[in-house]
Formats: C-alpha cells, sequence, structure tokens
C-alpha cells in the first residue's frame, strides 16, 4: 500500500515475463480481496498481452475472458491474492499475485477498502 494505492512490484523474472515491473490500482476500486491456496484457481481466460507461462511453475501477464482482463503474477507452490476490481473503473477485472503473506495482505486491503 501507498497512500490509497495498492502497489504491486513484480520479482525481476516475473516482470521480465509479464512486461512490466510495476502495477498500481486505487483501493476504492477493490470490490472482493481473498486468498486461493492453489495458485492455478486464480488463471481463467485465454493468453492477452505479454502472458507467458511455464506450467507447473510460474505466470505472468493479461488474461483475457469475458468480463474483462485479469494481471496475474503467480508462482508455483504460492498462495494468490485475488483481488477483485471494478473493472469499469480499472484496466483489470481481476489481479492474482503472488505476494510474500497472502493473509496478511488480504487483512490490510480489507482494511484500507472499507475505509
Amino acid at each position: 500500500m501507498e497512500g490509497d494505492q495498492l502497489v504491486a512490484r513484480l520479482s525481476w523474472g516475473l516482470a521480465l515475463a509479464a512486461g512490466r515491473r510495476t502495477l498500481r490500482v486505487p483501493v476504492d476500486r477493490v470490490t472482493d480481496v481473498r486468498v486461493e491456496p492453489s495458485w492455478w484457481r486464480a488463471l481463467r481466460g485465454t493468453p492477452g498481452r505479454h502472458y507467458r507461462c511455464r506450467p507447473g511453475r510460474w505466470c505472468a501477464g493479461e488474461l483475457i475472458h469475458p468480463k474483462g482482463r485479469d494481471f496475474v503474477a503467480l508462482l508455483e507452490g504460492e498462495p494468490a491474492l485475488v483481488v477483485d476490481l471494478r473493472h469499469w473503473r480499472s484496466p483489470y477485472a481481476r489481479l492474482a499475485l503472488a505476494v510474500h503473506d497472502p493473509y496478511g495482505s488480504t487483512a490490510l486491503l480489507r482494511q484500507h477498502a472499507t475505509g
């Protein structure tokens, strides 16, 4: 968190695969946040811009589906922080990210999203 924004800084490997290092989203666009223990369940849609995946290892980039676009940066064996967004006000419908403390991040985001 930086002020009223969720800021995700990707590791250099995932950033290279996804074509971007940093993602910023205003917290007021968050509609739901949760932890998905099985990282691959956070994936939905078909490959989009800068999407790269090594099955069973990692996935990073954009996925396109009927509800919009998702941005993912996930690692095998790591739970996913899943953040659903108001997609009409955000470039993405969902973020699915591998973070160091997904449960702590979930609590922090919920606290900021509710004011």
